[in-house]
C-alpha cells in the first residue's frame, strides 16, 4: 500500500510539473538533459528522439549561461544557494522571449548532482525596459531641441525681438515642438518655475483633473497628487537637481489620478538656469511603470514568502534571526528558536491526498501564529517543518509558555472537508547564545532537539543539549565514512551458533557484520545498520556479507563439517531489487555452495509489505533450495497470512520475549508461537538465551533451536570454527528424560 501511495504522490507531482506554464529543465553537470516538462517541448523545437538520447542543455539554455550556472553552483557548499541569470529564447513559432532562469543544484541518494533550471518569462519586463530606453532617447532628443530653441528665444528676447522672420521661425519651431509632444508615448511637461505654470500633454491632464493643457499653481497641485509617503523623496530629488547636485531630475513615485487610484510613474526632467544661476524653467516626462512595479512586487513576494501559508520563507527567517542575534548580543539578551515538525504528516498525505495535506498545513500555520507572542516570527522552512523566532526572552519560562500553548492548540481537532484530524507536533528549542553563536548553528541545534522530542514519544518539546550534538556528530560521521568503508575493507564478520535442543549440536551459524571504524573503533550493527538502511548503502553491504558468509560456509564444508548451514540477515532494500534472487544464486554458483546450506533471515516488517518484487524473489530462492526464516517473530506487525504466502521454513522468536520469560504473558506468547510453528510444520528457534532458566523453559515448551550468550557470543571465523561441531551435553539429559513437550 505504501508503494501505491508513493506512486500516486510521484504521479501527482509530475502532473503539476508537466502542466506548469514555464520551462523546467533538469540536467547534469556535463550538460546533458535528463528531464524537461511538456511546456519546454511545446515551445522549443525538440524531438522525442532527442529527449531519449539525453539532449544537450545548450539547445535550451545558451552555452555561455550553462557555463556560468555550473561555475556558480558546482562548488557551492550551501544547499540553499541558487543562481539567477537571463537569456533570450527563440520559440518554435519564431517568437523571441526573454527568460529569468532560477537555478539550484540537488543531489540524489548516491551523491549525483543535478541542476534544476526554471525559466520565468520576463518578456514584458524587457519590453517595458526597451520602451523606457526608447522614451529616454526621445526625451533627450526633445529636450535638446527644446534647449536649443529656448536659447534662440532668449537671444531673440535679448535683441528685443529684432526681426519678424526670426519670430516666424520661432512660431514654426513651437508648432514642431507641439507635434512632438502630442506624438510622444509618455506624458510630457514643461514647467515655468518663475510663474509656476506648466504645460502638460494630453495623456497626463487627467492627473490634475483639468480640461486645460496649462496648469496654474503647478507645484502645489503636483505635490497634492503625489502619494504622501513619496512626497519627501520627490522634493529631495527635485531640490538636488535644481541646486545642480545631479545632472538630471529622476524619481519613481506614486501619483493619484482623478479616479482616485494611484499609479507608479518614472519622472525625468532637466532644468534651465539664468545667468545668475537661478532655475527658471524645467521640462521632462512621466512614464507609467505601474505594471513593472506590480511584477517586481510579485516576484519579491514569491522570493520572500511561502506561497501556501503566506509565512516568511527560510531565507527571510534566517536573515531576521541574524539581525535578532546581533541585537541580543548588543543588549546582552537571550532569544529562542523553535524547530516545529508535524508528527506522522506523511501518513495524512498518503491517506487523504496532498490537497487536504496542503489545507492542513495552512491551518497549522494559523494555529502557530495564535500560539506565539505578537513579537515572535513564525516561518515555514520545509514541507511540514516550521521555525519560530522568539526575540528578547527573560528566561526559559517564556519558551515553556509558548511551547505549551502551541501543543495545546494543536491537540485540538482540525476539521477539513468533512474530516476531523488530530495532529501533534514535536518541538526542539535552542537558546542564544547558550546553544549556538550563529544563525545556522542555532537552527541546526533546534532541529537536533526536535528529533529528541520525536524519540521521547512525539507531541512534546525538548531543549538542545551537548549530548544530542555528540549523537548527531556520530551519525554524520558514520554517514560520511560508510560509503568508503567497504572499499577500505573495514567490515568483517562474526558468527554466532544456533543449537538443536534435541541433539545439542550446532546446526547453523548466523553471520553478523562488524565495522572496525578508524576513529571510533569496533562498531556493532546497531550503530551503522539503520544508517545504511536510510542511505541504501545496505544494498552493497548486504551483498558483501552474503558473499563472505557463503565463502566461510564453503570453507567449513571443505574442512569436513557436516549438518551445518549459514544464516544471513536480509534487508528490505535488498529484497526490493529486481535482480536480488539472481544475485544470490550467482554468488552461490561463484562460491560453489549448494543452496540448501543457505538460510536467509527476514524480519516481519519486511514480509508484511507484500511487495510483488519481494514475493517473486523469495519464490525463486525457495524453489532453488534456499531456506527462508522469519526473524524477530512477534516484535513487528505480525501477520499469519504471510507465513503461508511466502512459504517460509521457520521462525525465530524475538529476544524481547526470552529476556523476560518469567512473565506469564511472555510464556504464553512463546507457547503460542511454538504451537503455531509446529502446526504449520515450521521449525522454531529462540534468540537471546542467556540463562539456564530461559533454556529450561524453551526446552519444555518444545522450541527446536536456541541461540544466545548462554552457548556462545558472536565469534570471529577461527574461533567459530572450533565450535562448529561442538555438542552441548549439559542439557541433553532433560530432553532424553521427556522434558521437552512434543507439539504436533
Amino acid at each position: 500500500m505504501g508503494n501505491t501511495f508513493l506512486k500516486m504522490e510521484e504521479e501527482f507531482l509530475w502532473r503539476i510539473l508537466e502542466k506548469e506554464q514555464m520551462p523546467i529543465v533538469v540536467w547534469t553537470l556535463d550538460g546533458k538533459v535528463v528531464w524537461f516538462n511538456r511546456y519546454t517541448q511545446e515551445v522549443i523545437d525538440l524531438k522525442i528522439a532527442e529527449q531519449k538520447d539525453r539532449i544537450d542543455v545548450s539547445l535550451i539554455i545558451p552555452q555561455n549561461l550553462v557555463n556560468l550556472i555550473i561555475e556558480h553552483l558546482d562548488d557551492s557548499e550551501d544547499k540553499d544557494f541558487y543562481y539567477k541569470c537571463e537569456s533570450q529564447m527563440v520559440l518554435k513559432d519564431g517568437r523571441i522571449t526573454y527568460l529569468m532562469w532560477h537555478n539550484h543544484i540537488i543531489c540524489d541518494d548516491e551523491g549525483n548532482k543535478y541542476i534544476v533550471s526554471t525559466g520565468v518569462d520576463i518578456t514584458d519586463l524587457k519590453n517595458i525596459e526597451k520602451r523606457l530606453e526608447k522614451a529616454d532617447k526621445e526625451l533627450l532628443a526633445v529636450n535638446e531641441k527644446l534647449m536649443a530653441k529656448q536659447a534662440e528665444l532668449f537671444a531673440i528676447n535679448e535683441k528685443l525681438l529684432a526681426q519678424e522672420e526670426e519670430l516666424k521661425e520661432l512660431k514654426r519651431g513651437e508648432e514642431r515642438y507641439k507635434l512632438t509632444v502630442e506624438g510622444a508615448s509618455d506624458g510630457l511637461w514643461d514647467w515655468n518655475l518663475v510663474t509656476d505654470t506648466a504645460y502638460v500633454s494630453e495623456k497626463w491632464k487627467d492627473i490634475f483633473d483639468s480640461e486645460s493643457e496649462v496648469i496654474n499653481n503647478y507645484y502645489e497641485k503636483w505635490l497634492k497628487a503625489i502619494h504622501p509617503r513619496d512626497i519627501k523623496k520627490v522634493i529631495n530629488s527635485l531640490r538636488n537637481h535644481l541646486e545642480k547636485k545631479t545632472p538630471f531630475y529622476l524619481c519613481e513615485f506614486r501619483i493619484k489620478t482623478k479616479n482616485g487610484k494611484y499609479k507608479w510613474i518614472l519622472s525625468r526632467g532637466k532644468a534651465l538656469w539664468d545667468e545668475e544661476g537661478k532655475a527658471i524653467r524645467m521640462a521632462g516626462s512621466h512614464t507609467d511603470i505601474t505594471l513593472k512595479k506590480e511584477m517586481e512586487s510579485k516576484l519579491e513576494y514569491m522570493a520572500l514568502y511561502d506561497s501556501l501559508t503566506g509565512l516568511p520563507n527560510r531565507n527571510v527567517f534566517m536573515e531576521r534571526l541574524k539581525v535578532a542575534m546581533m541585537d541580543a548580543k548588543r543588549c546582552s539578551k537571550k532569544l529562542a528558536v523553535f524547530f516545529v515538525d508535524l508528527d506522522n504528516f506523511k501518513n495524512i498525505n498518503d491517506s487523504f491526498g496532498h490537497l487536504l495535506g496542503d489545507k492542513l498545513l495552512k491551518k497549522i500555520a494559523k494555529r502557530l501564529i495564535m500560539g506565539v507572542r505578537h513579537t515572535d516570527i513564525v516561518s515555514r522552512i520545509g514541507g511540514d517543518e516550521f521555525a519560530i523566532l522568539m526575540p528578547d526572552i527573560n528566561n526559559l519560562d517564556d519558551t515553556v509558555i509558548v511551547a505549551s500553548r502551541i501543543l495545546e492548540l494543536l491537540n485540538q481537532p482540525i476539521k477539513i472537508s468533512n474530516h476531523e484530524l488530530y495532529v501533534t507536533v514535536s518541538i526542539g528549542i535552542a537558546i542564544y547564545p547558550d546553544h549556538g553563536k550563529n544563525e545556522r548553528e542555532l537552527l541546526k541545534n533546534a532541529d537536533i532537539a526536535m528529533y529528541k522530542a520525536k524519540r521521547k514519544g512525539k507531541n512534546n518539546f525538548q531543549y538542545f543539549d551537548i549530548v544530542m550534538k555528540s549523537e548527531v556528530d556520530l551519525v554524520n560521521l558514520i554517514k560520511s565514512d560508510l560509503r568508503m568503508a567497504l572499499e577500505k575493507e573495514q567490515f568483517f564478520l562474526y558468527y554466532q551458533p544456533l543449537v538443536d535442543v534435541r541433539t545439542g549440536k550446532v546446526t547453523s551459524m548466523e553471520a553478523l557484520v562488524r565495522w572496525q571504524h578508524p576513529k571510533k573503533g569496533l562498531l556493532s550493527p546497531n550503530h551503522f545498520i539503520p544508517i545504511a538502511e536510510e542511505t541504501r548503502q545496505i544494498i552493497p553491504l548486504g551483498e558483501w556479507v552474503l558473499r563472505k558468509a557463503c565463502m566461510q560456509m564453503k570453507e567449513w564444508l571443505n574442512m569436513g563439517y557436516s549438518g551445518l548451514s549459514i544464516a544471513v540477515n536480509i534487508s528490505v532494500h535488498q529484497l526490493e531489487q529486481l535482480n536480488f534472487a539472481n544475485n544470490v544464486l550467482a554468488i552461490l554458483k561463484e562460491v560453489e555452495l549448494d543452496p540448501q546450506y543457505l538460510e536467509l533471515e527476514l524480519t516481519e516488517t519486511v514480509l508484511v509489505r507484500e511487495m510483488e518484487i519481494a514475493a517473486k524473489n523469495l519464490y525463486k530462492l525457495k524453489e532453488a533450495g534456499v531456506k527462508i526464516i522469519v526473524d524477530d517473530f512477534g516484535a513487528g506487525n505480525s501477520s499469519l497470512r504471510y507465513l503461508q504466502e511466502y512459504m517460509v521454513d521457520g521462525l525465530k522468536i524475538d529476544r524481547s520475549f526470552v529476556n523476560e520469560i518469567t512473565k506469564d504473558v511472555n510464556k504464553a506468547i512463546i507457547d503460542a508461537a511454538v504451537l503455531l510453528a509446529h502446526r504449520m510444520k515450521l521449525s522454531v528457534a529462540a534468540e537471546g538465551v542467556e540463562t539456564r532458566e530461559q533454556l529450561d523453559y524453551l526446552i519444555r515448551c518444545g522450541c527446536d533451536k536456541v541461540q544466545g550468550y548462554y552457548f556462545s557470543k558472536p565469534l570471529p571465523p577461527d574461533e567459530a570454527t572450533q565450535i562448529a561441531q561442538k555438542v552441548y551435553q549439559d542439557f541433553i539429559p532433560q530432553v532424553k528424560k521427556g522434558g521437552a513437550r512434543q507439539i504436533s
